[in-house]
């Protein structure tokens, strides 16, 4: 999914992505998402006044993210604030890998030297901080193991960079056009948000 960093108007995005909504009723849309699902953990959410918008429609932003699938929410996720640490009481099965986030775990993993971390570590992807992140969220998952996320979230509000999350549809991308009789290649715990554990998900939908 691209990712645009740039400053743009927010009037020529929108009317890429809504042929018959007004710039205003997207734009509503879009806070409304953000206060009924990130309203609980943050209590305000320093996006651009909505009577900024309608007033000038040349307002910009320094971050506007292209697609509101998985990989958007939790790129939204992370400029909102929120920092991934290594949990107080967490103890990665992989004993090398915990010696070394042992040595600087009073920093956010992503300020730590991700080289150095993802040294060695084997999975399915190719870009070694990708198989770091699953390694840190699910610890030896490809072996069946079922360990806990050694990550904890920490909300860091002077980390917030404004930005806007543009998609088609409703937040989750193609997850909904997608039939109940599919299936996908990883275990649904492996498809979980920051922040949001899919057993709690599974519980609230009493599946």
């Amino acid at each position: 999914m691209p990712v645009w960093c740039c400053r743009c108007s927010l009037a020529g995005h929108f009317r890429n992505y809504g042929d018959t909504e007004t710039e205003g009723e997207i734009y509503n849309s879009l806070v409304q998402y953000f206060g009924d699902n990130l309203g609980r953990k943050v209590k305000a959410m320093p996006l651009v006044e909505e009577t900024s918008l309608l007033e000038d429609s040349s307002v910009t932003l320094p971050v506007v993210i292209i697609g509101n699938g998985p990989s958007g929410i939790c790129l939204s996720y992370m400029l909102s604030g929120y920092r991934p640490y290594l949990s107080s009481e967490a103890v990665h099965p992989n004993t090398i890998l915990h010696s070394k986030l042992q040595e600087a775990r009073h920093l956010s993993i992503v300020d730590q030297d991700l080289e150095y971390l993802s040294e060695g570590l084997e999975g399915r992807s190719s870009n070694p901080v990708a198989v770091l992140f699953d390694t840190l969220l699910h610890p030896d998952a490809d072996f069946g193991y079922d360990y806990p996320s050694v990550l904890h979230w920490k909300l860091e509000q002077h980390h917030y960079i404004p930005h806007l999350v543009l998609g088609k549809g409703p937040p989750g991308g193609a997850w909904h056009n997608m039939e109940g009789s599919m299936l996908t290649i990883s275990f649904g715990n492996w498809m979980e948000l920051p922040g949001l554990k899919f057993k709690d998900w599974v519980t609230s939908k009493r599946r």
